[in-house]
């Protein structure tokens, strides 16, 4: 099922913030190159994350990069982007040739990034969590966290996600209420300002925030969910210039017909 070889770029510039991108391998459209660069944006568990130990990437959104380049009968190279507002840019720009990196494409979201990039069919369905430290008391009902609960809170959350779209239009105009509201470039940066104590809760996808919360010693908890809705979806250049909807496309739907979909989300979600 996984027939691409993965080439593993950029993780050592990752402080820096840097990336390879096509300038320097070439498009998976051009006749010189057999590359389909993706570019992604880790710590995002279970979506996409490294193992420093073995060197490769992993998650779902790499298992679905691999089964894309291996029908395009290109190399896999992973980009890794230390800032994801960056990653969204270079792929509406051509940078790389596409983004896998658990990407809102529905809603008011979906719709501006519309205007720079294009997206596939979807491909997973995502809510957001709040995540806190486990000594919170802080608590949403079973129905979800609303707006009103928030505006007193002091909220870490990444900047350029969809989490930080939906503070913006529903939290940010009563931080007059007593909270505020901070962006991180980086997820773990903000995670690690959490359990710091340096603020009350992290707004993040929920996939993500249970993977952290699983893997953080019992530091940290989910207090309850935002019911968003969204949709994931791959991103390529707007308009796919180079042509490759069609067959990610096909690799999202053959994927949801043969098995191997539910396969990959008990792989990666239990």
């Amino acid at each position: 099922m996984f027939l691409a070889t993965v080439v593993i770029v950029a993780i050592i510039m990752l402080a820096a913030g840097l990336y390879v991108g096509k300038t320097a391998l070439g498009s998976s459209g051009s006749s010189g190159s057999h590359y389909l660069v993706v570019g992604t944006n880790i710590p995002f568990p279970p979506f996409e994350d490294y193992n420093y130990t073995t060197g490769s990437y992993f998650g779902l959104d790499i298992d679905f990069s691999t089964m894309i380049a291996s029908a395009l009968g290109r190399t896999l190279v992973i980009d890794n982007y230390a800032d994801f507002s960056v990653l969204l840019t270079d792929v509406g720009a051509g940078v790389v040739d596409m983004a896998a990196s658990a990407i809102t494409e529905s809603g008011s979201v979906g719709a501006l990034r519309n205007g720079s990039m294009s997206f596939s069919i979807p491909y997973y369905d995502a809510n957001q969590a709040i995540l806190v430290q486990s000594s919170s008391t802080f608590t949403c009902a079973a129905s979800g966290c609303t707006a009103a609960q928030l505006e007193s809170m002091n909220i870490a959350v990444q900047t350029g996600t969809s989490s930080q779209s939906w503070l913006q239009e529903f939290v940010i105009p009563n931080e007059t209420k007593g909270g505020k509201v901070t962006g991180f470039t980086t997820v773990d940066s903000e995670v690690l300002a959490l359990t710091a104590g340096a603020y009350q809760a992290v707004m993040i996808d929920l996939g993500p925030a249970t993977s952290i919360a699983a893997g953080s010693a019992g530091a940290l908890k989910i207090a309850g969910e935002v019911f968003t809705n969204e949709l994931y979806g791959f991103a390529v250049g707007h308009n796919d210039p180079e042509h490759i909807l069609p067959v990610i496309n096909t690799v999202i739907t053959q994927s949801m017909q043969n098995g191997t979909y539910e396969k990959l989300i008990k792989k990666w979600f239990g």
